[in-house]
C-alpha cells in the first residue's frame, strides 16, 4: 500500500475515533451508576421484607446499613420485641424539672399503689419514698379521711386546684400544703372497689389500661413560710389595734394616777407630827403606793406598744449598751441578793435598732429574772445557792445573739407555751405585757427571739438582732 492510500486511511479513522472516544467514559459511568441503583433497590427490598413480619421478625434481618440502622444513628432506640421507639426530649426535660422543682411530685397508680415520687415529696413530708409505699400515702395526712375523700372528688371532678391540707412529718410536725391535682387519662381509677357504678363506668371506659399504669398525679406545695407570714399579718394588725386603744387608755389613766401619787405624798406630809395616827395608817398609804406603782407599770407597757411602730432605728455597738446596762443594774441586784453579770465575746456587735428599745427588752428579761430568783429553793444539796443573772452576749455568723439566762426554778411546763401571749401571767401583780412587748419589738426589728427553761435548771431568753456590716454601717451612716 502506498503512503498515499495509507494517509487516507487515517483522515478517514480519525473522526471516527473522535466519535468513539467520549463515549467510553459514558459508557463507564453509566455502569458505576448502575451499580449504585442496584444497592439502593436492594435497601428498598430489605425494608419491604421487615415492614409486614411481627415484632423482631424482619428487623433481625436487616442488613448493616438497613432503614433499621439509620434509625437508630438518628436518635432513635430499640424497644422492647425489637420495636423501634423514638427518645422523647420532652419527657427528658420533664423529669428534669420533676427532680429538681422544690414543690413535691407524686403520682398514684391504679392499683392503689405509690408511682412516683420526687425529691420534693421526701424533703416537704421527712419520708422516703419506700416508708410512704409500706404505711400507706393516708399516713402522710394529719386526717386520714382526707386523702380518700381527695381521690373521690378528683375521681369526680377530674381536677382539684389549691386545696390546703395538712400533713404530718415522722417528728409529729404538722406540714401544711396547698394541693393540685389532676386525673390522668388511660388507667383505671385507684383503689376502684367498693367505691360504686361510677368507677366501674371508668373502668369500662379504661378497659385497655393496668393496675401499674398512672392514674392521678398530686403537686403539693409547702405552705409553711406562706401559714407564718399569715400569722405574722395577723399578729401586726392585732397589734396595731391594741395600740391604738393602749394609746389612748393609758393617756387617760396616768392623769389620775399622778394626782392619787401626789396626794399620797401631802398625806404623809401632814401626818408628819402626828405618829400614832401615821402608824396606824402607814399600812395603808403603802399599799396605796404598791397599787399605783403597779398600775403606773401597766400604763407603761402600753404606752411602749403604741411607740413599737414609731421607733427610730440606729446603729449601734451593743455590747458597749449591754455593759452600761449592767453596771447601772448592779445597785438594784446588790438589794435583790443577786449576782449580776456579762459575758461578751470580741465582737464587735453592731445592729440597727432603737436604743430605747433595747433598754426596755433588757429591763423586762432582767426584772423577770429577778422575780424568778426571788421563788428559787433556797437549798440545793444541803447548801445555800446564790442567785445568778448572766446578760451573754456573742456574735454569730449573721447576727447578734443576747441571753439573759437565770439560775432560777424554771418555767412549768404548761406555762411554756403561754409566756408569749398577751396578758399571760404566773405573777400575783403581773400585768401579762412584759414578754409580750420583747416580742414584738424584736420582730419589728427584724429579729428573733427564743426561750429555753426546764424544772429546777434556771431560764434563758435569746434574742437575735441581724448583723451590721462595717460597710453596709458606713454607707448608712
Amino acid at each position: 500500500m502506498s503512503s498515499s492510500s495509507r494517509s487516507a486511511e487515517a483522515r478517514n479513522a480519525e473522526p471516527k475515533r473522535r466519535a468513539d472516544g467520549p463515549a467510553a467514559p459514558k459508557a463507564a459511568g453509566a455502569k458505576r451508576r448502575g451499580g449504585g441503583g442496584k444497592r439502593r433497590r436492594q435497601k428498598r427490598a430489605a425494608r419491604k421484607s421487615a415492614a409486614p413480619h411481627g415484632p423482631g421478625e424482619g428487623a433481625a434481618k436487616a442488613p448493616a446499613g438497613s432503614g433499621a440502622g439509620s434509625a437508630r444513628r438518628k436518635g432513635r432506640a430499640r424497644g422492647e420485641g425489637g420495636e423501634v421507639a423514638p427518645v422523647d426530649p420532652a419527657r427528658r426535660l420533664l423529669q428534669r424539672l420533676v427532680a429538681v422543682t422544690p414543690d413535691g411530685v407524686v403520682t398514684i397508680r391504679a392499683g392503689g399503689g405509690l408511682g412516683q415520687w420526687s425529691v420534693g415529696a421526701s424533703r416537704i413530708t421527712g419520708r422516703r419514698r419506700r416508708d410512704v409505699q409500706r404505711a400507706g400515702m393516708a399516713s402522710l395526712f394529719r386526717e386520714p379521711e382526707e386523702y380518700s375523700r381527695l381521690l373521690s372528688d378528683l375521681e369526680a371532678r377530674g381536677r382539684i386546684s389549691d386545696r390546703e391540707l395538712v400533713l404530718v412529718k415522722p417528728t409529729g410536725e404538722d406540714v401544711p400544703v396547698r394541693v393540685n391535682a389532676t386525673r390522668l387519662k388511660g388507667a383505671p381509677p385507684a383503689s376502684a372497689r367498693g367505691h360504686g357504678r361510677r368507677h366501674k363506668r371508668a373502668r369500662g371506659r379504661d378497659k385497655g389500661a393496668t393496675p401499674e399504669a398512672d392514674r392521678y398525679l398530686l403537686v403539693l406545695h409547702d405552705m409553711t413560710e406562706v401559714q407564718h407570714i399569715r400569722h405574722r399579718l395577723i399578729e401586726t394588725e392585732k397589734l396595731s389595734a391594741m395600740a391604738k386603744i393602749a394609746g389612748s387608755v393609758a393617756h387617760e389613766f396616768r392623769n389620775p394616777l399622778n394626782s392619787l401619787f401626789l396626794n399620797t405624798d401631802l398625806l404623809e406630809d401632814e401626818l408628819a407630827g402626828r405618829e400614832e395616827i401615821r402608824e396606824a395608817i402607814e399600812p395603808t398609804l403603802l399599799a396605796i403606793r404598791e397599787e399605783i406603782e403597779r398600775l403606773n407599770q401597766i400604763i407603761t407597757h402600753y404606752l411602749s406598744l403604741s411607740k413599737i411602730a414609731s421607733s427610730t432605728p440606729e446603729a449601734m455597738e451593743l455590747g458597749a449598751v449591754v455593759k452600761d446596762f449592767v453596771a447601772e443594774w448592779q445597785d438594784r441586784a446588790e438589794a435583790r441578793g443577786v449576782v449580776l453579770q456579762v459575758r461578751a465575746d470580741d465582737g464587735p456587735h453592731a445592729i440597727s435598732a432603737d436604743p430605747n428599745q433595747v433598754r426596755r427588752i433588757m429591763v423586762n428579761l432582767v426584772e423577770n429574772a429577778f422575780d424568778a430568783l426571788e421563788g428559787r429553793d433556797e437549798a440545793d444539796g444541803g447548801r445555800a445557792r446564790q442567785g445568778r443573772v448572766s446578760l451573754i452576749l456573742r456574735r454569730m455568723r449573721r447576727s447578734v445573739k443576747l441571753t439573759v439566762k437565770d439560775n432560777g426554778p424554771g418555767i412549768p411546763s404548761d406555762h411554756r407555751e403561754r409566756v408569749f401571749e398577751p396578758f399571760f401571767t404566773s405573777k400575783s401583780g403581773g400585768s401579762g405585757l412584759g414578754l409580750y412587748l420583747v416580742r414584738e419589738i424584736v420582730l419589728a426589728a427584724g429579729g428573733s427571739m427564743s426561750l429555753s427553761s426546764g424544772d429546777g435548771r434556771g431560764t434563758s431568753v435569746s434574742v437575735r438582732w441581724p448583723l451590721v456590716e462595717a460597710g453596709k454601717e458606713r454607707g448608712a451612716a
